[in-house]
């Protein structure tokens, strides 16, 4: 089921059940403590440009797998070089991959996991995106795909029939379906924008 349509002058309606919404607002979350973790918290007192760009030494590469398919190295064979780029560039990225998972969690806001199930299992969240907001559901949709791809270790030459395939309580099998969803939210968000 589609939850995205789309309206005028590039925004998007969205209608979802309240149980999406919740684990959205959830994914979302979660890839902002992610992207945070063990970065400046931009408190008072610092200049913008030095918010902005870390200026004191190259930085490594993420250990974590999902960071790093999040911020990939610009240039994989030379690590000197990356370092380089990473300083002038990873705070940025990691800045608005966290501004544009903000924009979700804005969006669902006020939808509580307790409130899912408190009916039949039917109410459902109804909210409008303007095109910005849709860009940025689209970069973070984006981002929890990368993310779960990452955890659950995908290739490109993994067969989805053994993915689904896995025993009922194996979690990888929810993250592997989690990840489909996600794939087709994407897809439909994308499509109800560009019209």
């Amino acid at each position: 089921m589609s939850y995205f349509r789309s309206r005028r002058k590039g925004s998007v309606h969205v209608e979802m059940p309240a149980f999406s919404a919740v684990l959205i607002a959830d994914l979302a979350r979660q890839l902002v403590e992610l992207l945070s973790d063990g970065e400046p918290t931009g408190s008072g007192g610092v200049d913008p440009l030095e918010e902005l760009v870390v200026m004191d030494t190259p930085r490594d590469q993420p250990t974590d797998p999902a960071l790093l398919r999040l911020l990939p190295d610009a240039y994989p064979d030379d690590p000197e070089v990356a370092a380089e780029f990473r300083r002038f560039t990873e705070q940025g990225l990691r800045k608005s991959k966290i501004e544009a998972a903000l924009v979700v969690v804005g969006s669902l806001r006020g939808i509580e996991p307790d409130e899912v199930g408190s009916d039949d299992g039917e109410s459902s969240v109804e909210f409008e995106l303007n095109a910005d907001d849709a860009r940025a559901w689209l970069r973070c949709l984006t981002d929890l795909r990368l993310t779960l791809a990452a955890r659950l270790e995908l290739t490109a030459d993994d067969n989805e029939a053994t993915w689904l395939a896995l025993p009922e309580d194996d979690p990888r099998g929810s993250l592997y379906r989690i990840y489909g969803w996600l794939g087709y939210q994407l897809e439909t968000l994308l499509d109800a924008a560009q019209r």
